[in-house]
């Protein structure tokens, strides 16, 4: 399964993530340079929105699948400029990595 992070804009600022896959760079599961990197700059954007800049901490969801195949979703409830700034960072970040990665990691945006 590819790796893939898709983002949600409404109103023009970035209010969701959602973060799914696994690269298949490696078959040995737990030691993968591109989801271990994806992995950290998703730990800190959760810290940035939340311990930082006071989001509800409810705003970030793991949902567990069998290996490396967690679900990691970052959902706002309504467009915040700061909370929009950080998740434009995380997006940022991914667009080198998918190109660093050539192919094993989609990063998109929807507009709603």
């Amino acid at each position: 399964m590819l790796l893939k992070a898709r983002f949600l804009r409404r109103d023009n600022a970035f209010v969701e993530c959602v973060v799914s896959g696994h690269d298949v760079y490696t078959e040995d599961v737990g030691y993968s340079v591109l989801c271990a990197a994806v992995s950290s700059a998703v730990q800190l954007t959760s810290a940035l929105l939340c311990d930082c800049f006071g989001a509800p901490q409810e705003c970030m969801k793991v949902t567990p699948g069998q290996g490396a195949q967690n679900k990691i979703v970052i959902r706002l409830k309504e467009p915040n400029p700061v909370y929009s700034n950080i998740l434009n960072g995380l997006y940022l970040h991914f667009q080198a990595l998918a190109e660093d990665f050539d192919g094993l990691f989609k990063v998109t945006v929807e507009t709603q």
